[in-house]
Parts: structure tokens; sequence; C-alpha cells
């Protein structure tokens, strides 16, 4: 995102459309900066290729999902993705400029099918994504200094948030979101621990805890506030991702583990504090200017989450 108002700040006059899967769809539809989205239906997709039943409507969807971006007539494709599928949706684009990474700063063979490769700053040092992004915006010739973050309107979402708000009388709340992906499953601090801290938040500071959960997360989030001993919520069912980041966003403190709802809280910025283990956060942690980062033996480190203490 902070890479798109790179481009529509430099290129004000240009069309802009955006490749995006499902669930991420709400972070880029009615966006101010995008002329067109382009949804690719992963998890539908993903589904009828274990069909054969269903194989002959998915091909058929999928060929209309190329059509409707070849018929906008891109001359620059960006791919930000850097692996295979990112490089087949630059070729099908049709777009005679296909621009990524450099051998080394993608993956799956990804360069060989680009035709002007980006080499990020820092060569082979560890960059943040977000400053790797940038390299790309870069590379049209526009403007990334002070590149930030923008959101589509959330003016449903706050009043949904400011309703949940007031039936529970809460002001000043830190937002905790201890879920992750199944595929990030290593990347997850144990739920008593979550629970533990939640209860000395809500014993030791002004701020109450509220448990925020996403898909097939609400056990997960009943467990912690049952384990916090009464001090912290449940956060309200999100609609919608524009919907968790209205609940990060008037949070006086978020606290998350290396997830998609932490790299949010870089995009609404209250103060946050990520947990990481497996994964180097110099690569993946936020780019909040007011966040903290607690990882076991450091950056190089690849430690388990068990490592981090409530403490």
């Amino acid at each position: 995102l902070p890479a798109l108002e790179a481009l529509r700040r430099g290129l004000p006059g240009a069309f802009i459309g955006y490749v995006v899967e499902d669930r991420a769809h709400d972070l880029v539809s009615h966006h101010p900066s995008i002329d067109r989205v382009h949804l690719y239906r992963r998890k539908r997709w993903g589904r009828m290729a274990h069909q054969p039943i269903h194989w002959g409507a998915a091909a058929r969807e999928f060929g209309s999902f190329v059509r409707e971006i070849r018929r906008e007539h891109y001359g620059i494709a960006l791919d930000f993705q850097g692996n295979l599928k990112g490089a087949l949706h630059g070729l099908v684009s049709g777009a005679p400029r296909r621009v990524g990474f450099a051998r080394g700063h993608c993956k799956e063979h990804n360069y060989r099918f680009n035709n002007e490769l980006v080499v990020p700053p820092g060569g082979t040092e560890k960059i943040n994504r977000v400053e790797k992004f940038l390299s790309l915006a870069a590379h049209l010739g526009v403007s990334v200094e002070g590149a930030g973050y923008r959101l589509p309107e959330t003016r449903e979402s706050r009043e949904r948030v400011n309703a949940y708000l007031a039936a529970q009388g809460l002001a000043r709340y830190a937002a905790i979101h201890p879920g992750t992906s199944d595929f990030g499953a290593l990347k997850r601090w144990k739920t008593e621990r979550f629970a533990a801290l939640a209860e000395r938040i809500g014993r030791e500071t002004p701020l109450k805890p509220v448990i925020t959960w996403g898909p097939g997360e609400r056990g997960l989030a009943e467990e912690i506030v049952a384990g916090s001993h009464g001090q912290s919520v449940l956060a309200m069912e999100t609609r919608t991702i524009l919907d968790l980041a209205e609940l990060i966003r008037t949070a006086r403190l978020y606290v998350g583990c290396d997830s998609g709802p932490l790299n949010l809280s870089s995009a609404v910025s209250p103060p946050s504090v990520a947990l990481f283990g497996p994964k180097d956060p110099r690569v993946y942690g936020p780019c909040n200017p007011r966040s903290r980062v607690v990882k076991p033996g450091g950056s190089d480190g690849a430690l388990p989450m068990s490592d981090i203490t409530v403490q």
C-alpha cells in the first residue's frame, strides 16, 4: 500500500489496476488510489481444483479473469510478490514492461518471467518488505519519500466499532490479537501466556484488554478471555478486515504475533508490541515507528515462541 501511494502521487494521471486475492480484497476494494480491482479467487479455484467435476467451470472463470485484465491494455506490470504466481499475472496481463525483483530477491525462478529487474536497496542486506516494495515504484522514477499507508474509507466499520465500544463502556483499551494463519502456526504464542498477559494489563494499567479474533479464531479468543479472570473482554465479530483495522486504530496499544493483523497495525499506527520467534523482524516486522519488537535472541536468531515470557 505505501508503494501504491507513491505511484499514485508520482503518476497522478495513470490508470492503476490491482490484482488481489479474496482474503485481502477489502483492503483495496474502493481504494481511492486504485482505478480497477481484479479479484483472484484463490480459495474458490483451489477448492475447485480438487474436484474434477468443477474443472471446466474453474477454467472458464480463470479465463474470464485473464480476459478482464487484458482488456485494460496495461503498459506496465509491477510484480511485488516475487513468486511464480506473481510472474504469471504479469505475463497474462500482456504488459510490455514487466518489472520485478532480480535473481536472489525473489523465488520460484520469478526473475525469468520479467524483463526489468530491480535490486532492492542494500543488495544482500535484509530490509523490510515495505522498503523492498517501494524500490519497484522508485524504478518507475517516482519519489518514494514519505510514502505511507492509506486504507479505503471505513465509515461503516467506524460505526460498528463505535457501537461495540459504547455497549462495552470502553474508552481506553488494548487490542490483543493472538491468532495467526494455520500456515503460520509456528509464529503463535502460547494461549495461557496471552491470558496471563491480558490479566496483567487489566490489573496493572488503565487499559482494558480486548481480545480480537478472525474467522475460526473465536474459540481461541474466548479461552484467553476466560483465562484472564475477568480482566479482558471478547472483541466484536469483525465482518471485514476494515472492521479489524478500525478496532486496532482506536486502541491505545496493540499486541500480536507476526501476522497480517500485526502488519495492519502499521497501517493504522497505534503503539504496538510485536512478538517474533522464527521469522526475522527486519524483513517481516512492523514499520510503525511506535512499535517495539520482542524477540528472544535478537533479530538473527530463529528461536521458538515459547522463549518469550509474559514479563
